[in-house]
């Protein structure tokens, strides 16, 4: 009789270490603090029991899937499943993958720094609604803010729109005026904007800074994270556009603590950086530093668009300034 031979499981699609390893390799086009943020991911599998952490890949893979119930909302893609790309998978999934040695999530805080028009808003909106849903913490308070509460109403207003769009979501959800609220765990989603004032008594599980360079001083961001200190695995992610200037904002701050965490002169496991740009000694004329700079270039952000706005830079030095 012959023995039948049990076929062997296949582990998850594991979208982060895809994404890091085609990264690393030159096959994905990235620039240095990409790369060394997928190499950060390499190195961390291989020192990971080391440390006592465990990297999940069913975790990363869930919060990956979870995108697809819900819809994009604006332009030629409304009502289309949102599929996140490759550098889209590798930032969720890294932020939910990683997990201590007590099953808590690793990652705390998050600086994301994309230029315009690659997707963040969106992007932010569904990381907001996991963090509201997926997470399954019990009265989570989930807050969007940036220097105004209409600025923060944009992340916001389309992750309700998001709910109105999803079959999977839109039974489950209330929307209110300023609040997407989840009845069944007492969790709530909401704008906030720029008045630390009024932001005691605070108890937030998820935060999302929306453009932090535009923030003049620290104030609202330090509330926000110290708003965190009572639950057990919160996360504060800042996504912002590049604009750091000489000044030493909160977002400077962000961004030259993230560059030395990527680096290595800083260990901070709790703390995740993705910052798209061009590399030193890059040609800002060429397409393919442009690449490297817009990780959504092609798909989300247009090639005629970006060819547009270079024809102006070339013919103006104030477009140019902006463009570069």
């Amino acid at each position: 009789m012959t023995k039948m031979r049990t076929k062997k499981k296949e582990p998850p699609n594991d979208p982060v270490t895809s994404y890091a390893r085609d990264v690393a390799a030159g096959k994905t086009p990235a620039c240095r603090w990409v790369r060394l943020a997928c190499e950060r991911h390499l190195k961390l599998l291989k020192t990971a029991p080391a440390k006592g952490y465990t990297w999940d890949e069913r975790a990363a893979q869930k919060v990956v899937r979870f995108f697809r119930f819900l819809r994009h909302v604006k332009a030629e893609w409304r009502g289309c499943e949102f599929v996140l790309e490759p550098w889209q998978q590798f930032i969720v999934g890294y932020l939910f993958g990683w997990k201590r040695a007590d099953g808590i999530r690793l990652v705390r805080t998050a600086y994301i720094e994309v230029p315009r028009k690659n997707g963040k808003t969106e992007l932010a909106a569904g990381l907001g609604l996991y963090l509201l849903t997926g997470d399954k913490e019990p009265g989570a308070e989930v807050y969007c803010a940036a220097t105004k509460r209409d600025q923060a109403k944009l992340v916001h207003d389309a992750a309700a729109e998001m709910v109105r769009l999803s079959p999977s979501l839109r039974d489950r959800l209330k929307i209110y005026k300023n609040n997407i609220n989840d009845p069944a765990s007492f969790s709530r989603f909401e704008p906030l904007g720029a008045d630390k004032d009024t932001m005691d008594g605070l108890n937030a599980h998820g935060v999302i800074v929306d453009e932090l360079h535009a923030h003049k001083d620290r104030g609202v961001w330090d509330v926000l994270v110290t708003s965190t200190g009572a639950r057990r695995q919160p996360l504060v992610v800042a996504i912002t556009t590049a604009g750091l200037g000489g000044a030493p904002t909160v977002c400077r701050e962000q961004h030259d603590y993230a560059e030395r965490v990527l680096t290595g002169q800083i260990e901070d496991d709790s703390f995740f950086a993705y910052v798209a740009t061009i590399d030193e000694g890059d040609d800002w004329t060429d397409e393919a530093a442009w690449r490297k700079a817009n990780p959504g270039l092609g798909t989300i952000k247009k090639w005629d668009v970006i060819r547009e706005d270079f024809r102006r830079a070339i013919e103006s030095p104030a477009a140019q300034n902006t463009f570069r």
